[in-house]
């Protein structure tokens, strides 16, 4: 009886499922499409990537194009922080895949009900840098770290959780054994994430003295490759040595742009850089050496005005203490208490110990979960 009951239930859901694809029950057809137009962005951005990692040699390039209404389309055509999907209420929430990467580790459906959370979708070490404000659907702030965390409960009154580096709940694009075997063809590798422009705000650096200054680095740490990892913005370097390896991870909103950073991470054993963004956390928490690159950037905020241009000046000021900060303690002799001063200077911002196991996140992320910190009321 119990089986003739299923077979009916599932005979039933075919047909309804039968019916909707085939446009016969008109209003729950355009529901459904909605619905399958997310899933296809969702796979055609996982061809990009998949595809680019796959090559031999190496060379994972994503494609910095958007997916839009079933069409690829040139991402510097769009205005700033445009993104297409429509998987949560908040635009930004969209960027860099935040949202895919826990809803997975927490054992969601990737594509279902909005997250009740604002996420953060990059750095910010000021506490003047503003934020998405809050709406009525908001339960409040997931963060990495716990000072960013704390800024934002105390200026908007709600919750904001303290979830780590996003880059732990990336998986890897390349099973285990195929990342085990590029890394014994590659060698120890280093890996190469410089600052770089983003919308309205103009950065630039000396790029002939950036690639020396790398290849002395390489010979200095006995690296014998060289990932070149490019934001999507960035031109084309005609001067690299011809055996560097160059990378980019698409636009920000490709869903999988975090899992390909963590495959390139996977894949290195240190990594350089002249910027205080997101990537020094992430080297850190999965164990990779830091070097800092002393070729100073320079930033143009010409295309901002006001209090934009204001909160963007204090934001940088802030960010080159810290990188003279870093610089100092990547210095000290000892590289064992350099790894530990360098870990306490960077973890208030990403909050290696604050990662959440699947369950707990699973609960945090549904609004139902235990230990929210009470909110502070201004």
């Amino acid at each position: 009886m119990a089986e003739g009951t299923l077979g009916v239930k599932a005979r039933l859901r075919q047909g309804i499922r039968s019916a909707i694809r085939g446009g016969r029950l008109a209003p729950l057809s355009r529901l459904a499409a909605l619905d399958r137009d997310q899933w296809m962005a969702l796979a055609a951005y996982r061809g990009l990537v998949q595809q680019a990692f796959a090559g031999r040699p190496l060379a994972p390039q994503v494609s910095a194009v958007l997916w839009d209404n079933g069409v690829f389309h040139d991402a510097a055509a769009r205005k700033p922080f445009f993104s297409p999907a429509r998987r949560e209420l908040e635009n930004s929430s969209h960027h860099y895949g935040h949202d895919i990467q826990i809803k997975r580790h927490a054992g969601l459906p990737l594509l279902g009900a909005p997250l009740p959370w604002l996420l953060e979708h990059g750095l910010k070490v000021s506490s003047s840098a503003t934020f998405e404000r809050p709406r009525g659907w908001s339960r409040g702030y997931l963060c990495m770290g716990p000072r960013r965390a704390d800024w934002l409960q105390e200026r908007f009154g709600l919750p904001a959780e303290s979830i780590g580096p996003w880059i732990a709940y990336a998986q890897p694009l390349l099973a285990a054994a195929e990342i085990t075997s590029l890394r014994q063809q590659l060698g120890p590798t280093l890996l190469v994430v410089l600052a770089h422009s983003w919308d309205q705000v103009e950065r630039r650096m000396d790029q002939g003295a950036c690639i020396e200054a790398v290849a002395q680095q390489a010979a200095r740490g006995g690296y014998r490759s060289v990932i070149w990892l490019r934001h999507w913005k960035d031109p084309q370097l005609p001067a690299l040595p011809p055996q560097w390896i160059v990378a980019c991870n698409g636009h920000r909103s490709n869903p999988w742009f975090l899992d390909a950073m963590r495959t390139l991470l996977e894949l290195s054993d240190g990594l350089v850089s002249n910027a205080f963004g997101t990537h020094l956390g992430y080297g850190v928490a999965l164990d990779k050496r830091l070097h800092w690159l002393t070729v100073v950037a320079e930033q143009d905020l010409s295309g901002l005005s006001g209090a934009k241009a204001e909160e963007e000046a204090a934001e940088w000021s802030e960010r080159q203490r810290l990188s003279a900060e870093l610089s100092a303690r990547l210095a000290l002799p000892d590289p064992g208490a350099a790894a530990v001063a360098v870990r306490e200077l960077l973890d208030p911002y990403w909050g290696f110990d604050c990662l959440r196991p699947a369950t707990e996140l699973r609960g945090l992320l549904t609004g139902h979960g235990p230990g929210l910190r009470e909110p502070r009321r201004a």
